[in-house]
């Protein structure tokens, strides 16, 4: 297979990392993603560059983990959508380190987590799609959780992903929590290009709305009528929130022994919940123009 081109020749961000072993998982409990086997606290701060990349086969591992963060315990056929994801890789990418040489190598070996997915992003047509199996399996997710949280709110979201003629894109955006948010910026940023010029090739990624599930959480509350305020695990996705036209949350308190990469905590204070949004489609930009306004002045 011809070597991945590289969506931008730049580094998309260089961030400081900590990496310390108590670090919270995306859903607000202790989660060690990165598969860490020692428990001693690291804290060391680690600069690292991430240029973003086409999806390609060998992707479809760390895409796939990645996707399970949200879905959980969810009847989703992940190895389908993850192919879907790689088989329209002119849209999206993923969240690579920087390739840097190694003068200390001198077996010529490349190390093994140096092609590791730290991130994804792409948008599925689920109107166009909407005959393959996982999409068909989302969709009825989607359906069910807001028939079961929000059932004032489903004659409406059940009108906008049954209308045929109107199509929603399905926008998965999914990074390991260490990854700062500053690297939505130019993630959204690709994105938006990558439909423009679909769109111009009169490809069907001219959404009307797009649908996403947003890792969220919450403290648990002793009182039955006290609704505590939710939290989101990428802190973006609030202002994508805000622009929303209609939202419900579930709780997937129940599914949270399937976290990637480590164990949870029973007593942990915090509820895990996805937040499903419907964002009008002229409204992605507005979004993305607070966001970037937002993580400047931080």
């Amino acid at each position: 297979m011809a070597s991945k081109k590289k969506r931008v020749a730049e580094p998309m961000v260089t961030e400081t990392v900590e990496s310390d072993s108590d670090e919270s998982s995306d859903d607000g409990f202790d989660d060690n993603e990165m598969d860490n086997e020692n428990s001693t606290p690291i804290n060391q701060e680690v600069q690292v560059e991430f240029e973003a990349r086409m999806l390609d086969d060998s992707d479809f591992h760390g895409v796939k983990t990645l996707l399970q963060q949200v879905f959980l315990k969810a009847n989703i056929n992940l190895s389908e959508l993850t192919n879907t994801l790689i088989s329209q890789n002119f849209v999206g990418c993923v969240i690579k380190q920087m390739d840097i040489p190694d003068d200390d190598d001198d077996d010529g070996m490349e190390d093994d987590d140096s092609d590791a997915v730290f991130g994804v992003m792409s948008v599925v047509n689920i109107t166009e799609k909407k005959d393959l199996e996982c999409v068909q399996q989302v969709r009825s997710l989607l359906l069910d959780h807001c028939k079961a949280c929000a059932k004032e709110k489903m004659s409406r979201f059940s009108d906008m992903i049954h209308d045929s003629d109107k199509h929603m894109g399905l926008l998965l955006s999914e990074r390991y929590l260490n990854i700062p948010p500053h690297i939505s910026v130019p993630m959204y940023d690709s994105l938006i290009k990558d439909m423009e010029k679909c769109q111009r090739k009169q490809m069907k990624y001219s959404f009307a709305r797009y649908v996403m599930i947003s890792k969220t959480f919450r403290m648990k509350s002793a009182s039955k009528q006290k609704e505590e305020p939710i939290n989101f695990s990428n802190s973006e996705e609030e202002l994508l929130h805000e622009v929303s036209e209609l939202s419900f949350t579930y709780s997937v308190e129940d599914d949270r022994d399937t976290v990637v990469g480590g164990q949870w905590d029973s007593d942990n204070p915090m509820e895990a919940l996805r937040t499903v949004m419907v964002i009008p489609a002229d409204q992605l930009s507005v979004a993305l123009t607070r966001i970037k306004a937002e993580l400047a002045s931080t």
